[in-house]
């Protein structure tokens, strides 16, 4: 009998949008050269800890839901991560942690985090196979203006805000790597002339819809549908 597959690490991602020239562009974060995903160029996330299911997490992270400690776990990773806070006065630069953790940081200045703001648009699976598995729920984001980015030296590298097709040219000219599921949102994202229409096309989403990708005989992936744009 064949092992028993691996069981799916609760994450994610959350995808900042601001306006840009001609409609918006997105927030892309380079990870440093180790680990899972080492090397990558990827949207801001993580995994959701188990400080995103406590009590104080469910205090300072507004929106409630069967999917509240991933959306605690999305603006969590996107302070630590690029230092933008997502409050009820928009997405704004946060002031640095010195060594305190975040939620704690937060409870002392009296700040909560508006996981209302995020707007799911995925939820994807890592295939059965693979030797490490996450279940990954992504999140759009609505910055007003440009927050100024304090990457966390420690996991990234560098960053840049890029228009959806932007992006897409600098991953087919090997300049960076990613992997299906940034390239797939980013191909939907594409089709989108504005956040107002990437949030809008993203409201049919639900936490119990999965997209698992499925490799064919010939080792390619089965093709990937995101939101309103079911076959």
């Amino acid at each position: 009998m064949g092992a028993s597959p691996i069981r799916p690490d609760p994450a994610a991602t959350v995808i900042v949008m601001r306006p840009g020239s001609g409609g918006f562009e997105v927030l892309m974060v380079e990870r440093q050269d180790r680990g899972f995903f080492g090397g990558l160029v990827v949207f801001p996330g993580g995994g959701v800890d188990d400080v995103d299911r406590s009590q104080l997490a469910h205090s300072l992270v507004t929106g409630g839901g069967e999917d509240h400690d991933h959306r605690s776990a999305a603006l969590r990773e996107l302070a630590e991560e690029a230092g933008l806070l997502a409050s009820a006065e928009g997405v704004r630069t946060a002031p640095p942690l010195r060594d305190v953790a975040l939620y704690e940081a937060l409870r002392c200045d009296g700040v909560t985090l508006n996981g209302e703001a995020l707007v799911l648009v995925s939820r994807w699976v890592t295939p059965e196979l693979a030797p490490r598995r996450f279940d990954t729920r992504f999140y759009l984001l609505a910055a007003e203006d440009t927050p100024q980015v304090r990457l966390d030296t420690s996991e990234l590298v560098d960053h840049a805000w890029a228009a959806p097709d932007r992006a897409l040219r600098r991953h087919r000219s090997g300049d960076w790597p990613m992997i299906l599921p940034t390239l797939a949102h980013l191909r939907w994202l594409a089709r989108r002339s504005s956040i107002e229409e990437a949030m809008q096309s993203a409201s049919g989403a639900d936490g119990r819809t999965l997209i698992e990708p499925r490799r064919m005989e010939d080792g390619s992936l089965l093709p990937i549908h995101l939101p309103a744009e079911q076959p």
